[in-house]
């Protein structure tokens, strides 16, 4: 009886307490964010005023940094996190510590973050857009989140390392090597907004230095922003290429082409965040073009998905007896 039990646990315990704790601060932040959206229509609709003194850019604050970075970072850290366990066969002590170090790190940052954002000391959105300039305590709490999810990520590569130096010459887990790939790249983009974080935006809010390049800040931002997006994008095309096929009762169309689709948005993505600042001066036009290209070509890969998913939906059709053209849809087990 007890062996049975043990069996259908898919995920180690101590490895889904740390992945729904992610959950948890995930959750919260899109209840609140969503909140504050839901503020900023009543307020431009005119409708409805803001009550005790609260103001306007706040809560668009508020809604930017919990929407687009504490939500998302939190929530696809403990997706991924869970995903590395599940297909691995468990996270080591060693990177279960990281991983809790990492998060107690991001959720220190938020809470340093919020509080200045309450206080009115940080009404900046999200982007960090100089001139615009909030509290130090607001660019070192984000600093912290990022870290955080730098120490994060690295436990998960930890386990995939330990993973191929156990089983030499064997194809890694898909979805664990999906789940690093979108770690390296979150890693590689967030180097952008550190650095204009740590070396600009931080020693001027302190007062240190009395000016920042605003072309500058911008570029290494959107070298971050546009990354951004795509680390968005990916766990939902992990689903789509390990999940929803086993949750069909099919079988993926291509091991290889999934595994290629992911190391191709990696490469198209760095950096492609020029294409945001075409009507900005200073940055050569053929910089600009060239970044527009690199941008377009994230439709390979995007079509590579697209292509795999269908054919995975069409085969499971075809066994299942469907014919004609678009017969296989009818038989897609929809509930």
């Amino acid at each position: 009886m007890a062996n049975s039990i043990t069996k259908k646990v898919k995920v180690d315990p101590r490895d889904a307490k740390l992945s729904m704790a992610h959950f948890f601060v995930a959750f919260s932040a899109l209840a609140l964010g969503g909140l504050m959206g839901l503020l900023q229509t009543l307020v431009r609709s005119g409708k409805w005023e803001l009550p005790w003194g609260i103001d306007y850019y706040q809560i668009l604050t508020v809604h930017g940094v919990l929407m687009g970075l504490v939500l998302t970072t939190f929530f696809i850290m403990g997706f991924q996190y869970a995903a590395v366990s599940r297909t691995t066969g468990g996270h080591s002590n060693a990177a279960r510590r990281t991983g809790w170090i990492g998060f107690w790190m991001m959720l220190v940052g938020t809470l340093m973050a919020a509080t200045m954002v309450l206080l009115k000391e940080a009404s900046v959105l999200y982007t960090f857009y100089a001139p615009l300039k909030a509290h130090w305590i607001f660019y070192l709490g984000l600093t912290f989140v990022v870290v955080g999810s730098w120490i994060d990520g690295s436990a998960q590569i930890m386990t995939y390392a330990k993973w191929r130096k156990n089983n030499p010459g064997q194809p890694s887990p898909l979805l664990s090597f999906m789940a690093v790939i979108n770690t390296v790249m979150w890693i590689i983009a967030t180097l952008g907004v550190a650095a204009t974080v740590l070396f600009q935006l931080l020693p001027w809010s302190l007062g240190l230095v009395d000016t920042v390049d605003v072309l500058v800040s911008r570029t290494l931002f959107w070298y971050f922003g546009h990354p951004l997006v795509y680390f968005w994008l990916l766990p939902a095309y992990m689903c789509w290429y390990a999940i929803i096929p086993k949750i069909i009762g099919g079988k993926i169309f291509s091991d290889s082409l999934a595994r290629l689709s992911f190391i191709l948005f990696l490469l198209f993505s760095i950096p492609v965040g020029f294409h945001h600042q075409l009507t900005e001066p200073g940055i050569d036009p053929a910089w600009k073009f060239l970044q527009v290209i690199l941008t377009f070509m994230v439709i390979i890969p995007s079509l590579m998905t697209a292509f795999s998913l269908f054919a995975t939906f069409e085969r499971y059709g075809r066994s299942k007896g469907a014919t004609g053209l678009f017969g296989w849809i009818k038989v897609l087990p929809w509930g």
